[in-house]
C-alpha cells in the first residue's frame, strides 16, 4: 500500500525520472556495494509540499542529474515512523545524505526551489 501511493504519487508529479527506492535496507545495502551516498527523503502522501517539489523541483533536469550520484530512497514517515523518529523528522519532506558508512553528512527540511536542491545535492555529494 505504502509503494502503491507513493510510486503513484511519482507517476502523477511526472517525476518517473528519479528512481527512487523505497525499503531503507536494501537502499542501505546498495549503497554500501556501490560505495555511493544515500539520498533519504522522508515525505508523505498527504503533504502539498512534497507534492510541489514532485512537480517543481524532481522534474528538473539539472536536480535529477545530480541525484543520480545517489542511492535515493523515498520513504513515507507515517509508515516508517521509527526510521523518522530516529532521524529527529519534524517535517516533510526532510532530506539526508548518509555515506556509505552509515554517517550522515547533511539534511535539509522543507519545501526548497530547484535551485536551493541542486547547491545542497552538490554540496553532499563530496564532502
Amino acid at each position: 500500500m505504502v509503494l502503491t501511493a507513493l510510486a503513484t504519487c511519482d507517476l502523477i508529479a511526472g517525476c518517473g525520472a528519479v528512481q527512487w527506492q523505497y525499503s531503507y535496507d536494501k537502499a542501505k545495502r546498495e549503497a554500501a556495494q556501490q560505495r555511493r551516498r544515500m539520498l533519504v527523503e522522508f515525505a508523505s502522501a498527504a503533504s502539498m509540499d512534497c507534492h510541489e517539489m514532485d512537480a517543481k523541483v524532481f522534474t528538473n533536469a539539472e536536480v535529477r542529474q545530480l541525484m543520480q550520484r545517489f542511492v535515493a530512497v523515498r520513504l513515507d514517515s507515517v509508515f516508517h515512523r521509527d526510521l523518522a523518529r530516529q532521524f529527529n523528522v519534524q517535517t516533510t519532506p526532510t532530506f539526508f545524505v548518509i555515506r556509505p558508512d552509515g554517517q550522515v553528512v547533511g539534511s535539509l527540511a522543507g519545501k526548497m526551489d530547484a535551485e536551493k536542491f541542486r547547491v545542497f545535492l552538490i554540496k553532499y555529494s563530496y564532502n
